[in-house]
């Protein structure tokens, strides 16, 4: 169990089918939205989001709605895999929002595990966010059915292989639900217990002002294990400064460190 010092994690409610009334949108013509006055390290996030427009901004998410994440989920799953590491490939999604990109991850993931003939509890992804109610929806399980052109036929042969699609709703699978763990978390607090290979921080960062993303990059990165990779979505250069993070080539969103930590607590820059 990932200890992710924010929160104390209550029962997992039992899925119930949601009323069309209210089911949560898949809504995200909000989601790039920037604040007029960006986040500090200092600001009250529970002030904040109370606005109407932020808050829609920062709960907007669907399954399967970024095809440049899947695509890496897929490769670094498959390389871990052909690479016959030990351990578990374990994936982390902070600023979850309701949990829709962390089951469409353990989804991609669990096709590639498919594929190599490998059994699932290999893997784990875990999703924290600082909202309550969507932590609380993310662990139900239950959505809204997407449209039928909402994405690709292969995304929709893994939607009904790990989940139960009926005419309104998706269920998604004791598989799916087994793997996936969602908690509280708030990103500016540094994590503990638990590394990573694959860490998103996917539409979040672009809220926060060059201190802030540099101070949460610092907090991933803590946690990122050797020759781990990053997706950070909305991050700006001036939140890279001093960070030792970098992009890596070729990719829109993917990051690296670039840096080699010796046991001095001094840190050497590889050479390119």
């Amino acid at each position: 169990m990932a200890d992710f010092t924010f929160g104390k994690r209550p029962p997992s409610p039992a899925p119930q089918r949601p009323r069309p009334a209210s089911a949560p949108k898949n809504d995200t013509q909000q989601i790039s939205c920037r604040a007029t006055n960006p986040l500090s390290l200092d600001d009250d996030l529970g002030k904040v989001f109370l606005d109407e427009t932020q808050a829609k901004a920062t709960t907007a998410t669907r399954l399967f709605r970024n095809d440049d994440l899947f695509d890496a989920t897929k490769k670094l799953v498959g390389d871990f895999l052909s690479s016959n590491k030990s351990g578990k490939f374990s994936m982390w999604s902070t600023g979850c929002s309701s949990g829709e990109e962390v089951y469409s991850m353990a989804m991609i993931a669990l096709g590639e595990f498919a594929r190599a003939g490998k059994q699932h509890p290999l893997l784990e992804a875990f999703g924290t966010d600082i909202n309550r109610n969507r932590i609380m929806e993310a662990r139900s399980g239950v959505y809204r059915r997407p449209g039928k052109d909402a994405f690709n036929a292969n995304y929709w042969r893994l939607l009904n292989q790990y989940a139960e699609v009926d005419a309104s709703s998706v269920h998604m699978g004791d598989m799916l639900r087994g793997i996936c763990q969602f908690m509280l978390f708030d990103m500016r607090n540094k994590p503990k217990k638990h590394t990573f290979q694959f860490i998103v921080c996917n539409h979040v960062l672009q809220y926060y002002d060059a201190p802030g993303q540099r101070h949460i990059i610092g907090n991933l990165t803590a946690v990122l294990k050797p020759g781990g990779t990053m997706y950070l979505e909305g991050l700006t250069q001036h939140g890279l400064d001093g960070t030792g993070v970098r992009k890596i080539d070729g990719t829109s969103n993917l990051y690296r460190i670039e840096t080699e930590r010796r046991p001095s607590g001094l840190t050497k820059i590889r050479p390119r």
